[in-house]
C-alpha cells in the first residue's frame, strides 16, 4: 500500500527515562545497548525531550534482545509515575473528579506520544481504559503495550487510592509462556489475545473527588496544554488517522461521523482528501491494514475473530481485503513474521 503522508510520530522520553535504571538492575551495562539502538544516555535525562516514536521502540527491541527478558515493558512499567507524562499527569493530579482527569487523559496525551492514543470505553458498570498504538511502523509492540497497561494501572490508583483495583486487563498480545510476571503484577483475571489492549474497573470510581483538586491550577493548565496544542501542528491526514483508529474497533467508521468530529462537511472532507491525492476509503482500509497487522503479529486470535474486530462480514471478506493490501492472505502473513 502507498505509504505516503504518514506523519513522523514523536513521544517525550518520560517513562523511558527508567530504562537505564531497569537495565542496570538486570545486571547489563547501559551504554553499549543505547548506542546500539542510535542514543546516548544523556538523551534520557531529560523527561521533556522528544524523540521519534519508532526510534524510541527499536530501543525497547534491543533492550528485550540484549537482556531476554520479555516482560522488560512490565518492569519498566513498575518504575513509572503519571507526572512522567509531562502537563497530562499534572492535569490528571489536580482534576475535580477521576471522570475529568480521565478525559483530559484521552484528548491531551498526544501531547505526551503521538505514536499512540488514549481510548475510553463506559457503561454503568464496567469502564475499560486503554492505549492503542497508531505508528504503523512501531517495533516491540508487546512491550509498549505491556509499559502501558502498567501505566494504566498506576494512573488509577494515584487517583483513586490503593483500595482501586482492576478487574480484568485485556491485552493484545500471546499468551506468553511464563504468565508469573503479569498474575504477580496485576493481581487480576487477564485476558490475552485480545483484540485491545485496557484495563478493566468498576465505573462507580469515575465520580470519585480527586484528593488534590484545584480548579484554577486545573484551569491553568488547561490553558497551558491548548497553546502547546497550537504548536503542534498535526495535519488533516494525521487527525483523520487518529479518529480512524478511535472509531475501528469500537463504533464503526463511517464518513459522516468522522467529518462531523472533524468540524465539517462530507463534501469538505472529501475535497481536503483529494487535493491530498488521497479518499477517505484509502485511510480507512490503511487503518485497518495497520490495526490487522498488529492483531496478526501480536496475538493468536483466529481469522474471524480479526475479521469481526474490523467489522467485516465474514473471514473470506477479510481475507480477500488483507491480500490487496499485501499481496499475502492473513495466514501466510503471520507465519513469516513468526
Amino acid at each position: 500500500m502507498n505509504k505516503k503522508n504518514y506523519r513522523k510520530a514523536t513521544v517525550r522520553v518520560g517513562p523511558l527515562t527508567n530504562i537505564p535504571a531497569t537495565l542496570w538492575s538486570l545486571g547489563y551495562e547501559r551504554a553499549p545497548i543505547f548506542k546500539k539502538a542510535g542514543f546516548q544516555l544523556k538523551q534520557f535525562e531529560n523527561p521533556d525531550q522528544k524523540i521519534p516514536f519508532i526510534k524510541g521502540s527499536k530501543l525497547l527491541t534491543e533492550c528485550v534482545c540484549v537482556t531476554g527478558c520479555h516482560h522488560f515493558g512490565l518492569l519498566l512499567g513498575m518504575r513509572s509515575h503519571p507526572s512522567e507524562l509531562g502537563i497530562v499527569g499534572y492535569l490528571l493530579r489536580v482534576a475535580p473528579d477521576v471522570r475529568t482527569g480521565l478525559q483530559v487523559l484521552l484528548n491531551y496525551l498526544d501531547l505526551h506520544d503521538e505514536g499512540g492514543m488514549a481510548t475510553f470505553e463506559t457503561n454503568d458498570d464496567i469502564t475499560l481504559l486503554g492505549y492503542t498504538i497508531i505508528e504503523p511502523r512501531a517495533y516491540a509492540v508487546d512491550q509498549i503495550y505491556d509499559l502501558s497497561m502498567v501505566m494504566i494501572c498506576n494512573i488509577m490508583r494515584g487517583l483513586c487510592g490503593e483500595k482501586w483495583a482492576p478487574t480484568e486487563i485485556l491485552m493484545m498480545k500471546k499468551s506468553p509462556n511464563n504468565k508469573k510476571p503479569y498474575k504477580d503484577l496485576f493481581q487480576s483475571r487477564i485476558r490475552f489475545n485480545s483484540d485491545t489492549n485496557a484495563v478493566a474497573f468498576p465505573s462507580k470510581w469515575l465520580d470519585l473527588p480527586l484528593e488534590y483538586s484545584d480548579s484554577f491550577l486545573f484551569k491553568h493548565l488547561l490553558n497551558e496544554a491548548e497553546a502547546l496544542r497550537a504548536n503542534q501542528d498535526i495535519d488533516l491526514i494525521t487527525k483523520l488517522r487518529q479518529l480512524l483508529h478511535q472509531c475501528l474497533l469500537h463504533d464503526g467508521c463511517s464518513l459522516q461521523h468522522i467529518a462531523e468530529q472533524l468540524g465539517m462537511h462530507e463534501r469538505t472532507l472529501n475535497r481536503r482528501l483529494k487535493a491530498e491525492d488521497t479518499t477517505f476509503r484509502d485511510e480507512l482500509e490503511r487503518v485497518k491494514f495497520s490495526v490487522s497487522q498488529q492483531l496478526l503479529s501480536s496475538t493468536n486470535a483466529p481469522l474471524e475473530d480479526i475479521s469481526n474486530s474490523l467489522g467485516y462480514a465474514d473471514s473470506t471478506a477479510f481475507i480477500r481485503a488483507f491480500k490487496r493490501w499485501s499481496d499475502q492472505t492473513p495466514s501466510q502473513w503471520r507465519n513469516a513474521k513468526q
